[in-house]
């Protein structure tokens, strides 16, 4: 699947770079200064699950059965790039595949108005960077492009055997953003992080961090300063109820983050998640988003994300 972005002239060359993202409430893996969790993690890699499992009105419970199957490599890189009140676009490609982002600050509106990726060219887009920035020389060990896909034949894959190992991209301080969303384990009962938005520089433990993750066997909303937190149960902690994801399933996982405004909301598979809906969080200054996997108390697993949107409007679960 493909996503619109962007109209743009002028051509010039830029370098695409290998990326990733952030990190946050424990200790940092090699290197690294450290968070308040306590936990450290090297690198580590495992294989990918495809499978099934029963979906209905945003929640999946089951299992499914895992195969494995990842390809990693490098590719040549044919940057098009054109400028337009700071607008970047980047095409990459292998063997004939491209993928088409536009970079924060593109003059577009709409779903895709600040990046849109379907990672078809087979080479992570250079607008995404690997966080934490201390472990960027070794982003291969946690982010490698896979060759199975929701909507065509690749996908980002994160393995998730660190403390944190995240994308970011900058955003303004209000957004909306999509992503479709594999993991090789069903949600689990630890705390870990899927996708956030960050006042600070992409340091797992600089600035506000409003995660969306897993906790308690269920979706959830976390504040990092603070650790407050909205259970998709409504707010017990335990495994009973609330948003379920299963192994080897794609989701589409859906947000609003108004920094300004002090409000957050999540959705799952086009359905809004009401307990995770907050009005009094902020005001915040978002800088980045960042998507990946960073891991508080949890085990470790392997993630999946496709066509990433991000922009002014909601852009939905469709093509």
């Amino acid at each position: 699947m493909s996503f619109l972005a962007r109209s743009f002239s002028l051509l010039t060359l830029l370098t695409l770079a290998s990326v990733a993202a952030c990190g946050d409430d424990s200790s940092s893996g090699s290197g690294g200064a450290g968070g308040s969790g306590g936990e450290t993690a090297g690198p580590g890699s495992s294989s990918s699950g495809t499978g099934g499992a029963t979906t209905g009105s945003g929640v999946t419970t089951g299992s499914a059965t895992t195969t494995t199957g990842v390809t990693t490599g490098s590719a040549t890189t044919t940057t098009g790039v054109t400028t337009s009140a700071a607008t970047t676009g980047a095409t990459t490609g292998t063997g004939g595949d491209t993928t088409t982002s536009t970079a924060t600050g593109s003059t577009g509106s709409g779903g895709c108005s600040i990046f849109c990726s379907d990672f078809e060219g087979g080479s992570l887009p250079s607008e995404l960077q690997f966080f934490p920035e201390y472990l960027r020389a070794s982003a291969g060990d946690y982010v490698t492009m896979d060759s199975s896909g929701h909507s065509g034949s690749h996908s980002v894959k994160v393995t998730g055997s660190g403390f944190s190992q995240m994308l970011g991209i900058p955003v303004p301080s209000a957004f909306w953003g999509r992503v479709y969303v594999k993991s090789d384990t069903a949600i689990q009962m630890g705390h870990n992080t899927y996708v956030a938005a960050t006042t600070g520089n992409g340091d797992p433990n600089e600035g506000e961090h409003i995660r969306i993750g897993e906790h308690q066997c269920q979706l959830e909303l976390n504040r990092k300063t603070d650790d407050a937190e909205k259970l998709s149960n409504g707010g017990t902690y335990s495994c009973d109820g609330g948003v379920k994801l299963a192994a080897n399933t794609w989701y589409c996982l859906e947000f609003n983050y108004n920094g300004p405004g002090s409000e957050v909301r999540v959705f799952v598979d086009g359905t809004e998640v009401e307990q995770l809906h907050v009005t009094n969080w902020g005001p915040y200054d978002y800088k980045l988003f960042k998507l990946g996997f960073e891991k508080y108390h949890g085990g470790n697993k392997n993630m999946w994300y496709d066509d990433l949107a991000l922009g002014a409007e909601r852009a939905g679960c469709g093509p």
